[in-house]
Parts: C-alpha cells; structure tokens; sequence
C-alpha cells in the first residue's frame, strides 16, 4: 500500500521514537481517565502490544473482548488464558443477534459495504457501546495501525492517535498507530508474549471466522 506523505513521515520514524511515544501516550491517559479508560482486546497482535503495555504500567486497567459467537475458538481460549495469567480486569461481551441472523437479513457483506456494516454493528459496536455506557467509560485504547487499511491510513491522517469521538462519546486512543506489522511483531518477542495459535495456522487476520467484509478474505 502506497502511504500518503503525512502517514508515511509519521510511520518512517525510528522504532525508539515511536516507542517512546507510545508509551507516554498510554501513560498520559490511564492517568487522565483513571478509572475510566479500558482497553480493547481482539486477542490479535496489535491490541496484545497495547494491553501488555498498558497492564504494565496499571495491571487493573479495565479490559474489554467483544466475543462475537463467531470467534476462532482459538482465540476464545487464548483470550482466557492472558486473562488468567495477567490476572486480568476482564469483560467479555456479547451480541443480542447472531452474525448468522445478519447474514439472513442482508446476505453476506462484502468490502464494499464497509460503511454499512450490518454485522459488525450488531456484533461488535452495539454491544461495546453498551458496555461502555453502563461502565461509564471515557476512553478506549485499540490497537489500530495505521497501515492496516487505506481506510485507517486516512483517518490515522485527520485525526491523529488520540481524539474526541462524538459518535462514541469516548476520547479515542491509538497508541502504536504509526507502528509496522515488524515493528509489532518484534516487540512481543523482545517481551516473549505468548501469540494467539490462530497465527500459526495461516490466519493473518484475528477476527470473526466467517467474515467476508475486508478484501482478500478467501
């Protein structure tokens, strides 16, 4: 993927810079919104980086897995073994409608579709949206990169790592979104994180199993 001038300068930085950015970052705001900041973890990669970093410095940081009911199994098991050996502040949600009633209702989505997303709707936004209006939550971390998608590259360029979301009435923060898929991958094994088995199979993308809503997912 070509990288747009203001993403690629961001992203060409050294790896220690971007480190320390990183971690003042997560810092900063678990101080800021003590009590009310969580982290969002898919189990994937990226948002093991964030988690790790995060529990390091506040081992309680409230941690929130949206379990889809469409999950790789292995990424179920793998999110409650971190959980208990992290000693984790875990919530798990999960969705009112099956991905399997959505795919009645409007078929299967495509990557074209994005935008209107019925399934990651029902499975993933509503339900954290909930959750974050029952705790009441004032920041989410993710573990968004910028370079995933063009999509994320250009809102990584409008708004940057850390926002105020109007749409989830949360301030957004993502700190390793100017980081590489090496930059990530090295980092969990200078810290000998254990990866999601899922990985190992071929899976490049952690996720819902039968998704077909991004390109590429034969």
């Amino acid at each position: 993927m070509n990288l747009i001038r203001e993403v690629a300068e961001k992203v060409n930085r050294p790896f220690s810079e971007k480190y320390l950015e990183t971690q003042g970052l997560i810092a900063v705001n678990l101080q800021k919104f003590k009590g009310k900041v969580t982290v969002a973890f898919s189990g994937g990669k990226d948002s093991l980086v964030v988690l790790h970093m995060a529990w390091l410095l506040q081992p309680d940081v409230l941690v929130i897995f949206n379990n889809t009911g469409v999950e790789y199994s292995e990424t179920v098991s793998y999110v409650v073994e971190i959980a208990e050996k992290w000693a984790l502040n875990l919530v798990v949600t999960h969705p009112e409608k099956t991905y399997w009633d959505c795919v009645k209702e409007r078929g299967y989505e495509t990557g074209k579709r994005q935008k209107l997303n019925n399934c990651c709707y029902w499975l993933k936004e509503k339900p954290m949206r909930q959750i974050v209006r029952d705790l009441n939550i004032k920041a989410e971390m993710t573990g968004i990169t910028a370079i995933e998608n063009r999509t994320r590259m250009f809102n990584a360029r409008d708004y940057g790592a850390c926002f105020y979301s109007k749409k989830s009435k949360t301030q957004r923060i993502h700190p390793i979104l100017w980081w590489t898929p090496d930059e990530v991958r090295a980092y969990i094994a200078s810290q000998d994180l254990p990866m999601n088995p899922v990985y190992a199979k071929g899976v490049e993308r952690v996720g819902c199993a039968p998704c077909t809503a991004y390109k590429f997912w034969e």
